[in-house]
Order: structure tokens, then C-alpha cells, then sequence
């Protein structure tokens, strides 16, 4: 590898080999910006943990590495398009801080250290250089926005035929290529219906499926009774996909030599789409993942940054995505935001009191359950705490308070005043032996203060903020690639969609100094 010395880097470098002119609009474009600003805030000192202390540094530049994974986030290009790139583009050299004679990597080398990456260094590299980030450029954190956008799994879209077809055949190749002693006990007629392209399903029509269905069925059974206690196959990962969709798309029989085996009808949301990848669930949006995204939404902020990211299943809720995002916002920006703006998709009363508890306002709107007719419990006046009546709409003191069950809390009244009211037919109270009770959980109070105030114009006008994140989502998969990616298992779709949102803050921040330094009166376009 080429050594460099002070004197040798004055004499090689992009700077010297460029004509004045051009090096001076080379300064002022985005390269200079990265180079100077950006390409400091990434630790190398994380990454020590992966090299052996004895055999000195690695031979390649770690910030020259991680550069090369976000400028292939930033541009969305494929690994060797990046490469070609470092070895090749000016610009790169130059951003990048490197001998044009240096900037050399293999496809081996970006893998192996991308493979580093997918422990949890990989979130730790995101919230340390979004957190150096955010110090540099001065950014406030005390409000910010979360949202959610579906992931299309990079997957083939299979039908319930499809899925056992494939699942057998991928468990048949590989017992045929790891215990081929093993694959030959098969029945012969069983693996010629999946492992002969010419065989079984090579003429599959429409009106046949439910007749094939039946048979592979009953061929999933009898591998998995075959094989289910074989000390070495059992631990097949193949194997263990079978045992999977079996347990989960399949009713136990009754006997160990069925004429048929029964489907069930709906088969969870979060059981086997494809054995390609097992980790992809099926949500409302489709198969594939969900991301949860939270940005900062500071007006003085000249751009905004996303402090916490999210690879989760697209079966799980939005609801219990909240604490989790909480959590890695504080990590990354040092605290809790004061305000975290959110839709209705995100509003509970747990989640508000949960936030509220780590010092954040969730301002996110409850829905609806439908008219609302009568009196509610947003109509009764509560403590600050949400924990006791004060009075009822009509004024009316509550006697006492005692604890229900559970959370629950009960407020006294007298039956007496209660019965002169006039509204009491359309009052949230009951009798009960005898005594007149309001029950409620803190919840409870929450959710209806929260209905109280979401139809108030303040509210309404500083909710309107959230809806800048749909701009970040768009951004992401327009420009960055984030539709749909080239990865399959949730590791590696976490790892790829942190890449390629740290690409985004970096590329934020670097068209910032651009157009600072330029004194552009116009931001620069989207896609860098």
C-alpha cells in the first residue's frame, strides 16, 4: 500500500495535480463541505473493537469506508458503482481525503466491514455521528415528529401453494446437498415432486391447486414426522423453516398416517411469508417491514435531522413504537425532546403518560370511537395529575375516592344530587349498591383530555407540523433507494436503512454548508 508522508501528500494529492481554477470550484462544492465538516464527525475509535490490536491499524481508512457506505446510500448506488467511484471520481478523492493512488477497496473488504456493522455498532455509528452532527451545526431537539413508512420486502410474492412448494424444495436441496445419505431415505416419488423442474408442478393450472395443495400438505407432514426428532436435521435451518409453516398454516391431525391435512383458515399475520426471508411479516401495507423515522421539526433549525430510526415488523402496531423511539432520541441528541409530534396512529393514553413520564408531550391526536352524545369524561374537571375529581360539569364535588380494580379509580357522588340532575340521563356515572360512581384510569383522563384539546385551533395549527415528515419519508425512497431494498432478514434491512438515513443528515448538512458558503438564496434539489 502506498505510504504517505507530509511531503509525499503535497506532491500527490488532488489539490497539487489541479489547475487553480478548477481546484477553486472543487472548494466550493459539496466535496470540500464533506471533507472539512463531515468526514471529521465519524469515530473511528467505535470500530477499534473489530481489529486486533497486535497487527496495528486496518489497511484501509475506516472513515474512508464508512464514506464509501454513505456516499452509496446518498447517490443510491449499487456496491460497485460505489467503488468504481472512490477509484475513479475526483470529487470522491477529494471528500473523501484520500491519495487518488489510495482510493482503492474490493467488493470483499466493503463487505467484510458492512459485516461488522450489523452488531450493534451499526445504530451506534448512526446516533454517534447524528449526535456530532447536531453539536456542529447547532441544531435544536426540543420538538420533533415521528411517523412510519412501509418497506416492500424483496421477496416473491408467493400463494399459500407457492410458499409449501418452495419451503419442501429449499429443505430438499439443502438435506440433498448436506446429508445426501439422508435425502435418499426420502421417498422417491416425494422428492421427485420438488426436486425434478420437470416434475410435479411444471404444468400446475389453476383448477389443479387445491388438489396439489392437499398433496403438499400431506408431504410438509411427513417430513416434518420424519425428521422431527433426527438430532442433526432437526437443527437445519431449512428444516426448522418446514417445522414453522407446518405449526403455523396446518391443524395437528389425529392420526399419524392422515388421508388429508387441514388448513387453517387465517393463518397469522406474523407467520411464514417466504423462505427467502423469514423474517418479513405481513402488515395492512403488504409483506415487508416497517421503518419508524423521528426528526427534529425545529423552525430555527436550518434543516432538520433524524435522530431515531427503526426496522420492525409490519404486523406490529404504531402504538408500540413510541418508548422505543424515545429512547433512541435521547441517546442520540443527550434528551428527551419536550415535544413529539405524532398521528392518531401513535395517540393512547398510556403513550402519553409513558412520554410524559420521560419529560415529552406526545401531542397525538385520539381517535374517534364513533358520535360522541351526552356527557364524557372530558367533561368532568380532574386534578393536574388526572388522578381526581374536582367536580362534575354541573359542579357537583365528588364524596370520596376509592381504588377499583386494577388501575381503576372510583369517584363518589351523591345519589341524591345525582338524581335532580338535569343530566342525568346522559351522565357517565352508575349506581351501585346504592352509591353513585364515576370509574376512570389515568388513561382514561388522558385520552379525553387529549379529545378535549385536539379540537381546539392551537392544537389544530401546531399539529399541522407533522406532516412534514411525509416530505422525509418521500425523500427516502425517491432518492435514497428506501422503497424497496436489495437485502433480505431484518438485520440486514436495519443495518441498510440506517446507512441510508444517516446519508440523508449528512447530505442535509452538507447542502446546508453549500449554500452558506455559496450564498445560494435557493436550496439545493432534493436528490443530491
Amino acid at each position: 500500500m502506498f505510504r504517505e508522508t507530509p511531503t509525499q501528500r503535497s506532491l500527490f494529492s488532488v489539490e497539487h495535480r489541479m489547475e487553480e481554477g478548477k481546484l477553486e470550484r472543487l472548494k466550493r462544492s459539496w466535496a470540500h463541505a464533506y471533507r472539512s465538516d463531515a468526514l471529521p464527525l465519524i469515530d473511528e475509535n467505535k470500530f477499534a473493537l473489530f481489529f486486533d490490536p497486535e497487527n496495528g491499524r486496518p489497511n484501509k481508512s475506516v472513515r474512508m469506508l464508512v464514506s464509501v457506505l454513505l456516499l452509496k446510500e446518498i447517490y443510491n448506488l449499487t456496491d460497485r458503482e460505489a467503488l468504481e467511484q472512490l477509484e475513479w471520481n475526483t470529487q470522491w478523492h477529494y471528500a473523501l481525503d484520500v491519495l487518488p493512488e489510495a482510493a482503492h477497496t474490493c467488493q470483499k473488504t466493503l463487505h467484510n466491514f458492512r459485516g461488522h456493522l450489523l452488531s450493534d455498532e451499526g445504530a451506534g455509528l448512526f446516533e454517534s455521528t447524528t449526535a456530532a452532527l447536531i453539536a456542529a451545526a447547532g441544531l435544536r431537539t426540543g420538538r420533533q415528529r415521528q411517523d412510519s413508512t412501509h418497506i416492500i420486502s424483496n421477496i416473491k410474492v408467493l400463494t399459500r401453494l407457492g410458499l409449501f412448494v418452495k419451503t419442501v424444495e429449499q429443505f430438499l436441496e439443502a438435506l440433498r446437498k448436506e446429508h445426501p445419505r439422508l435425502c435418499g431415505q426420502v421417498p422417491e416419488e416425494l422428492r421427485g415432486r420438488y426436486l425434478d423442474r420437470e416434475g410435479y408442478f411444471a404444468d400446475a393450472r389453476s383448477s389443479e391447486a387445491p388438489r396439489r395443495m392437499e398433496q403438499t400438505a400431506l408431504d410438509v407432514y411427513e417430513l416434518v414426522l420424519r425428521f422431527g426428532d433426527h438430532a442433526v436435521v432437526k437443527r437445519m435451518a431449512s428444516f426448522e423453516l418446514l417445522k414453522r409453516l407446518f405449526e403455523e398454516q396446518c391443524v395437528p391431525p389425529q392420526t399419524q398416517e392422515p388421508e388429508r391435512i387441514e388448513l387453517l383458515e387465517k393463518p397469522s399475520s406474523s407467520s411464514l411469508q417466504s423462505p427467502s426471508d423469514p423474517d418479513v411479516t405481513y402488515g395492512h401495507k403488504g409483506k415487508g417491514y416497517e421503518v419508524q423515522l423521528t426528526e427534529t421539526c425545529e423552525e430555527d433549525n436550518p434543516f432538520q435531522v433524524v435522530t431515531a430510526v427503526d426496522v420492525h415488523g409490519a404486523n406490529e402496531s404504531d402504538q408500540q413504537q413510541v418508548l422505543p423511539q424515545l429512547e433512541q432520541v435521547e441517546r442520540t441528541c443527550g434528551v428527551p425532546p419536550q415535544e413529539l409530534h405524532a398521528d392518531a396512529g401513535y395517540g393512547s393514553g398510556d403513550n402519553i403518560l409513558a412520554a410524559r413520564e420521560r419529560g415529552t408531550e406526545l401531542k397525538a391526536p385520539i381517535g374517534s370511537n364513533g358520535p360522541e352524545s351526552g356527557v364524557t369524561l372530558g367533561d368532568f374537571e380532574f386534578d393536574a395529575a388526572g388522578e381526581l375529581v374536582l367536580h362534575c360539569p354541573v359542579g357537583e364535588l365528588p364524596l370520596a375516592h376509592e381504588p377499583g380494580r386494577g388501575r381503576v379509580t372510583l369517584a363518589l357522588f351523591e345519589p341524591s344530587a345525582c338524581e335532580s340532575c338535569p343530566l342525568n340521563s346522559i351522565c357517565p356515572t352508575e349506581t351501585r349498591q346504592g352509591r353513585r360512581v364515576l370509574s376512570y384510569t389515568l388513561p382514561d383522563v388522558a385520552i379525553a383530555r387529549r379529545r378535549v384539546e385536539q379540537e381546539t385551533p392551537e392544537f389544530k395549527e401546531r399539529h399541522k407540523i407533522r406532516s412534514g415528515m411525509e416530505a422525509t419519508n418521500s425523500e427516502l425512497k425517491t432518492c435514497h433507494g428506501l422503497r424497496k431494498l436489495a437485502v433480505r432478514r431484518e438485520p440486514r434491512v436495519a443495518l441498510s436503512v440506517r446507512l441510508k438515513v444517516l446519508g440523508l443528515n449528512i447530505k442535509r448538512y452538507v447542502r446546508h454548508l453549500v449554500d452558506v458558503a455559496t450564498g445560494a438564496a435557493e436550496p439545493v434539489a432534493a436528490c443530491a
